[in-house]
C-alpha cells in the first residue's frame, strides 16, 4: 500500500486573537482560517467516548491520522482534563454544539462562555458549529433542528454568527446540518453562500448532510445539484461520516451513523468531484464516534487514497500548539 505523504516541517499556529494582516488591520474570521496550513485527513471524536478512545488513538495510532476534531457535546463542566492534556504536536480542531446559530437570538451567556473556555483549553485554529438548533426551552436535544431555508432565517443566522464571533476567540465555521425534511424556499447552497458572505466567514461542508438535503428535494441522483450556487472558496473543511440510506414510503432518507457504519458511496463521489475544486480546503474530517479504532483508521486510509488520486497537492503540515 502506498504510504501517506510525510508531513512537512512543523508550522506553529498564529495566536487567533492577535492575527493581523501586513497592513496592521485585524484579519477577518475567514482570513484567519486561510492562515492555517493544510491539516490533512482527521478523525472527529467525542472526548468522553470510550470508543474510539482519544488516548489510544494518540498513543498507538498517530501515523493513522493527521489531526483530531474534538467534540464535547457543548459541555464545558468536565472538559478541562480531556482538552488540556493533548500533546503539543497534535494538530486539532474543535467542534462545539449548543450555540444554536440559526435560532431567533443568541444562546445564554454560559453556553457562549463554555465555548470560549474549551477553545482556550484545546487551542484549536477554529470552532465548528452546526447550522441548527440543539436546545428547546433550554433543554439539550440529541438531534438537530436544521436551518429554515428562507430570508428571515438567513438574516437572523448572519446576525447571530457576527455577534457570536465578536465573543469567541477563534473563527467560527458554520456547518450544514442533516435534513430529513426541508422548510423554506431557498436552496441550501444559496443559503450557505449568503451566510458565509454575510458573516464574512468560511464554512464546513458536510458531504453526507448535503446528500441528505438532495434526497429531500428530489435530487438524490445528483448529489451536487446546484453546486454552482456555492462560493467554493469559502469551504475550509469538509466532513464525511458513516450513514445508512433508508427507504420509506416517499423515497429515501439519510441517517447519520458516524462510526457505526460505512461512508456511503454518494458522499465519497461528492468528495472525488469536489476536492479538486476547493482552493482553500484545510481539513477533511471523518466523524467516527462509536467506531473501533481499526475501522476509524480504515476510513482514513480510504479517504487518503481518494485524495491522492484527485487532489495530490493536498499534503498536511504538522502544527505545534503553545503549551
Amino acid at each position: 500500500m502506498t504510504q501517506p505523504a510525510r508531513p512537512s516541517p512543523a508550522t506553529p499556529h498564529s495566536a487567533p486573537d492577535s492575527a493581523k494582516a501586513s497592513s496592521g488591520k485585524p484579519l477577518s474570521a475567514f482570513e484567519r482560517c486561510l492562515a492555517t496550513p493544510i491539516l490533512g485527513v482527521g478523525l472527529g471524536v467525542d472526548v468522553y467516548d470510550k470508543r474510539p478512545s482519544v488516548a489510544t488513538l494518540i498513543k498507538k495510532h498517530r501515523a493513522g491520522f493527521d489531526f483530531l476534531e474534538l467534540y464535547t457535546r457543548g459541555d464545558a463542566k468536565f472538559s478541562d482534563g480531556p482538552l488540556s492534556s493533548l500533546p503539543a504536536d497534535l494538530s486539532r480542531t474543535y467542534h462545539h454544539e449548543g450555540l444554536d446559530p440559526v435560532g431567533p437570538g443568541l444562546p445564554p451567556e454560559d453556553r457562549i462562555q463554555g465555548c470560549v473556555k474549551n477553545l482556550g483549553l484545546c487551542k484549536a485554529p477554529w470552532c465548528v458549529e452546526e447550522l441548527a438548533v440543539r436546545h428547546i426551552n433550554g433543554r439539550y436535544t440529541d438531534f438537530f433542528f436544521p436551518a429554515l431555508l428562507n430570508k428571515d432565517s438567513l438574516k437572523a443566522t448572519i446576525a447571530n454568527l457576527r455577534a457570536l464571533q465578536a465573543q469567541i476567540p477563534a473563527p467560527l465555521l458554520p456547518e450544514n446540518a442533516p435534513y430529513e425534511f426541508v422548510v423554506g424556499d431557498m436552496h441550501l447552497l444559496d443559503f450557505l453562500r449568503e451566510v458565509t458572505h454575510g458573516a464574512d466567514c468560511g464554512c464546513v461542508l458536510d458531504l453526507g448532510h448535503l446528500y441528505s438535503y438532495q434526497l429531500c428535494v428530489g435530487h438524490g441522483d445528483d448529489p451536487l445539484h446546484g453546486i454552482e450556487k456555492m462560493d467554493l472558496s469559502r469551504i475550509i473543511e469538509v466532513h464525511l461520516a458513516g450513514a445508512r440510506i433508508e427507504k420509506y414510503s416517499k423515497g429515501l432518507i439519510y441517517r447519520d451513523l458516524h462510526g457505526a457504519g460505512p461512508i456511503p458511496e454518494p458522499s465519497l463521489a461528492i468528495l472525488r468531484e469536489l476536492a479538486p475544486r476547493l482552493p482553500n480546503l484545510r481539513a477533511v474530517n471523518i466523524e467516527v464516534e462509536d467506531a473501533p479504532e481499526n475501522r476509524a483508521l480504515e476510513q482514513v486510509a480510504q479517504v487518503r487514497a481518494i485524495l491522492r488520486e484527485v487532489r495530490p497537492d493536498y499534503v498536511p503540515k504538522r502544527t505545534v500548539h503553545a503549551a
